[in-house]
């Protein structure tokens, strides 16, 4: 099986899936649903919309549900990337390759956008079909991505980046902001689908827990060593981005680290297929991660 196949065939399914989303709302006109649109359509891996896909297919969840699920993640992402990128923040003029969003549309509507894209989530979370999902099964889906991008998950890590010293930082402290800034999404993007499963057992949520957070940290490894081998200039002068893997611990470590982290997530893999799970698109799908250019 080749790996691009599937990732672009589930990128194919969210990107479509978001637009035809998008072009039921109203106000179609406005700078507002412009902005929304420009922040969640263009550009975009939908490397959690992928990840969502395929743990629903281990656990054998409607592929439907997994499409609300898909938009309600990807949603969110982009939610945080347009708000990531203010002046206030982290002060991006790019992303994903074009303008962001506060400076093609002003920081009002930026803002605004953001806003409008997280309680859009939670509006698909609790309303879209989802076939084989109980009330009790969605509130506990509500509950968990809330709690993963709250105080307790994205935003005290985006708070914890924002309030460390201009001094560099040790690698755990780097750890512990990227574990709730990145890795907890992406662990929302395994344990939603297995909650809309008829499987539990703490046991295989912990291994997709651990799975998760070595393939969110690696991931955020991967992009900090892309971004300063791009603009090692921008790299010294900008606070926001000298505390980075290649800036704490070197090029080399910060690659021997994803290398350690891979080898995690494979041998959870491997305990997972003994479970008798179909693991073979996560083992593709992390070899085509580690091996991405960016």
């Amino acid at each position: 099986m080749n790996p691009s196949n599937f990732y672009d065939f589930y990128q194919n399914r969210i990107n479509k899936q978001l637009l035809n989303m998008f072009n039921t709302l109203p106000f179609q006109n406005s700078i507002l649903i412009k902005s929304m649109k420009y922040g969640a359509l263009i550009g975009g891996k939908r490397f959690r919309a992928c990840l969502v896909y395929i743990c629903g297919e281990m656990f054998k969840v409607h592929i439907i549900t997994l499409d609300a699920i898909s938009i309600a993640i990807e949603l969110i992402h982009s939610y945080s990337l347009i708000h990531d990128d203010l002046p206030s923040i982290d002060n991006d003029a790019f992303r994903r390759g074009n303008i962001s969003c506060h400076v093609k549309y002003g920081e009002s509507f930026a803002i605004l956008s953001g806003d409008a894209l997280q309680s859009l989530a939670f509006h698909i979370l609790s309303t879209y079909v989802m076939p084989g999902v109980s009330d009790k099964k969605r509130i506990n889906i509500i509950s968990e991505l809330s709690y993963s991008i709250g105080s307790t998950g994205m935003c005290i890590g985006q708070a914890l980046d924002l309030e460390k010293d201009i001094k560099q930082l040790n690698m755990c402290e780097l750890d512990k902001i990227n574990l709730y800034k990145t890795a907890f999404l992406i662990r929302s993007s395994m344990r939603l689908p297995y909650l809309s499963s008829n499987f539990f057992s703490k046991k295989i949520l912990s291994l997709l827990d651990r799975f998760a957070i070595c393939i969110g940290l690696a991931f955020q490894i991967q992009d900090d060593i892309f971004d300063f081998k791009q603009d090692t200039e921008k790299c010294k002068k900008n606070k926001n981005i000298y505390n980075t893997y290649p800036n704490v611990i070197g090029i080399q470590q910060s690659k021997k680290k994803i290398k350690t982290l891979y080898q995690e997530a494979l041998s959870i893999l491997k305990i997972l297929k003994k479970k008798s799970f179909i693991i073979n698109k996560l083992e593709l799908l992390i070899d085509f991660i580690m091996q991405r250019s960016k």
